[in-house]
């Protein structure tokens, strides 16, 4: 593959764009984060305030990545040098959190894919014995290997193909495991507990700063896979129905993973509020005892390991499309130059687990990073994407993109309240995380 073909890349068709951006939003967090985090937030109530940010701010900054990366056809580290070289630093400093994120999100990818495995086989992996042993280190470079070819193959051939045949997949998946958990006897409870809303804490500013946290997370906002991605994106294609509709099917997946999820934790008298432990210990119990219980294990962990992969893809295109464009790579030399970083800086997460238990001052290396990276890095990426596309990109140019081909008009006014509330309102998120 050439220089110029690498630059040249782009999506064959809108629904190729549109279900790869769904790929990216979609991932083990809208499994198992979400559920659990509406669960301990007020049910129904954190539903209210969640649907609220997504759908204002959410949609805003959305249409904010795909504007840029449409406007400069380059790479988050290109495209923001395009619009000041002085703001470089802060492109390579987004894609750099997204690299780091890879690291360790693609090993807990490989306890999935571990789990998926031994459900085929008929046999139920217990965590702790699991996770004590080496082949964690292993099942992560499975995964590094699967991410790295898919996206070796480029965006046509390789990404937006894969995320045609898995987010079809995920979707024909979930719907049938979510109508099983609802047959069971109790899950009206656990649907109760998940959707029924709260109303005596929907005015908690705890709440609403989880509900934020939450909307950019679960919208992939702050890693720079959406402006990547908006990067290939050629032709006339309304922004403004691609993020409607993109928006739309995470929160539905999302919700559908909840009612599935709480529906066989209620049923089998579980504790709801175990985060991953939900999966890997709680879940694989549940399954134990069900008939057909390695069938339905099997398909709900390939249900998260295709979820997994569309997400792990978006966020290695990142460093992989700003390598490329910065060093003018073929993408063959890029994803393998990624792939081998992933891999060295990867390893100290995938023995955090293992009988070496690596860490730093007490804490494993895995539950650092997420902390670092997870919690703070996306977010912090976030506020400085905002601030330098709102404060010094010209609003006409932004909304050009925005607007073009759309039956609604975004007005200007939009983005000057976006300008001002977004930073303040990411900074009250971080605040929010550090005390609480």
């Amino acid at each position: 593959m050439s220089d110029k073909q690498v630059k040249t890349e782009a999506w064959a068709s809108e629904w190729g764009f549109l279900l790869a951006c769904i790929g990216s939003a979609v991932g083990i967090g809208n499994i198992w984060r979400f559920p659990y985090i509406v669960g301990e937030n007020g049910g129904g109530a954190f539903l209210i305030p969640f649907i609220i940010i997504v759908g204002s701010l959410g949609f805003v900054l959305m249409l904010l990545e795909f504007a840029i990366g449409r406007r400069y056809k380059s790479s988050i580290v290109t495209g923001l040098a395009s619009i000041s070289k002085k703001f470089k630093w802060a492109g390579a400093a987004i894609a750099l959190v997204a690299f780091a994120m890879l690291s360790y999100y693609l090993v807990i990818l490989g306890w999935v894919l571990s789990y998926f495995i031994s459900n085929l086989g008929q046999t139920f992996l217990e965590f702790e014995k699991f996770t004590q042993s080496y082949y964690p280190v292993l099942a992560f470079t499975a995964v590094l290997i699967l991410t790295f070819i898919i996206v070796r193959r480029g965006i046509t051939s390789g990404i937006e193909k894969f995320n045609k045949i898995g987010i079809l997949f995920l979707i024909g998946i979930i719907i049938p495991l979510m109508i099983y958990g609802v047959t069971l006897p109790g899950s009206s409870e656990g649907i109760s507990y998940f959707l029924k809303p709260d109303f005596s804490r929907i005015g908690e500013p705890q709440i609403w700063s989880t509900a934020f946290g939450q909307a950019f997370f679960s919208l992939s906002l702050g890693s720079g896979s959406l402006l990547t991605y908006g990067s290939y994106l050629r032709g006339k294609h309304s922004l403004i129905r691609s993020s409607s509709i993109i928006i739309s099917a995470n929160t539905m997946i999302s919700i559908f993973a909840g009612i599935m999820i709480f529906s066989f934790v209620f049923s089998f008298g579980m504790n709801p509020q175990e985060g991953i432990p939900l999966i890997f210990e709680v879940l694989p119990n549940i399954f134990s005892d069900i008939n057909f219980g390695f069938f339905v294990g099997a398909i709900f962990f390939f249900l998260l390991l295709i979820a997994g992969l569309t997400s792990a893809i978006g966020l290695f295109q990142v460093p992989n499309a700003s390598l490329q464009d910065s060093f003018n790579l073929s993408n063959k030399k890029s994803s393998a130059i990624i792939a081998i970083g992933i891999f060295l800086v990867g390893i100290p997460s995938a023995l955090s687990y293992s009988p070496i238990e690596l860490g730093l001052s007490g804490v494993l290396f895995l539950d650092g990073m997420d902390y670092v990276f997870g919690t703070y890095g996306i977010t912090i990426s976030e506020l400085i994407f905002v601030v330098v596309v709102t404060w010094f990109v010209d609003k006409k140019k932004i909304l050009e993109n925005i607007n073009a081909t759309s039956r609604f008009n975004i007005p200007q006014s939009t983005i000057s309240v976006v300008k001002y509330s977004s930073p303040i309102v990411i900074i009250a998120i971080l605040v929010s995380t550090a005390i609480f």
